[in-house]
């Protein structure tokens, strides 16, 4: 070998460890820089005190969530509010409209909303250290993580259902069920894409025939629940396994079923830039996304988390979410007009 190719072979060799060192060195740096920050916020948020929460998921996952928080972080407080997507969208744009106090973090269905909200520059990207090992297929924008996905479930009280068990949305149109069925009103984006995808796998006629089945309509899933589970009604045609489960524990006479083929649910999270405690929010989203915090949240049963082997979740690829980000404003308005024509 030559004098002259040794000399290129070891400053080849040279550059590249100098190279890898540079890499070394600027990893440890952005760590230093992670970890330091990271603390600055966590001290913020024991400042700030509590972290207030609007949520449209039923309460079960929301207080063992909270109760796992505050083992961890007991200086901070975790105030939370339930209600419908669209009730809590109209109350945070009037908080937001009027700089008051309320909502730090919303966990919702409403994508569309939290994407819309981030492209204004308006919610505050994650930036904790759950976030690295979070997998980009549920974060939008940067910022608005998918916490759970669940089953859209048919629930029926055994105790009034006498005949055959219940098995999918056809057996909805038994004549027995006639004024004894639940559903929901449009309370939400995904509400109205389950409508949709109903008429489109179960026949374009479906809503005329629904109707006339003379279901009553409640506002979301807990209701419907509540209403099926106290023999208001015999069967809730649309629910959630997070509304169900725990009424089933309390010994509600109720039977899930998942009907095949099925359509899902999916919440996300954001932190809003508006926000009164933004340093709270933060590290309580977080933990959200944490494995002891996803553990907490999907580890009964109920739901689907993103991340991988979290005991006692069910499986994210056995769920097909809504992809809400299909319906446009004006394609909501129009299926709200139509689906209150037929319906009401």
């Amino acid at each position: 070998m030559t004098r002259i190719s040794i000399q290129i072979r070891r400053r080849a060799v040279g550059c590249a460890l100098a190279l890898v060192a540079a890499l070394l060195a600027g990893g440890q740096a952005a760590a230093q820089q992670l970890a330091p920050n990271w603390s600055a916020i966590v001290a913020a948020a024991k400042k700030e005190g509590r972290v207030v929460l609007y949520n449209s998921v039923p309460l079960p996952p929301i207080q063992r969530a909270a109760a796992g928080f505050k083992k961890i972080h007991p200086d901070i407080e975790v105030i939370y509010q339930r209600g419908p997507s669209g009730q809590l969208l109209s109350k945070i744009d009037q908080e937001r409209n009027n700089d008051a106090d309320g909502a730090d973090i919303m966990i919702s269905t409403e994508i569309n909303w939290y994407v819309s909200r981030a492209k204004e520059g308006k919610l505050i990207k994650v930036s904790g250290p759950e976030s690295r090992n979070w997998p980009s297929k549920y974060l939008y924008e940067g910022a608005i993580p998918i916490l759970d996905l669940e089953p859209f479930v048919i629930v029926y009280n055994k105790n009034e259902v006498k005949g055959a068990p219940v098995k999918g949305y056809a057996d909805l149109m038994r004549p027995e069920f006639r004024g004894r069925i639940g559903t929901s009103e449009l309370a939400s984006t995904t509400v109205i894409g389950w409508y949709d995808w109903l008429e489109k796998t179960q026949g374009a006629d479906f809503l005329q025939k629904f109707r006339a089945q003379n279901p009553k309509l409640y506002v979301g899933a807990v209701p419907g629940a509540q209403a099926a589970a106290s023999g208001e009604v015999a069967v809730s045609a649309f629910n959630v396994t997070t509304a169900v489960k725990s009424l089933i524990d309390a010994g509600a006479p109720l039977e899930i079923v998942v009907p095949n083929p099925g359509l899902g649910i999916q919440h996300a999270a954001a932190v809003f830039g508006w926000s009164k405690r933004p340093n709270a929010g933060q590290v309580f989203l977080d933990y959200l996304m944490s494995r002891d915090g996803q553990t907490a949240w999907n580890g009964s049963g109920e739901s689907a988390s993103p991340l991988p082997n979290i005991p006692g979740a069910l499986a994210a690829d056995s769920i097909v979410p809504v992809d809400v980000t299909a319906y446009s404003e004006s394609a909501v308005k129009a299926y709200r007009e139509r689906w209150t024509r037929i319906m009401k």
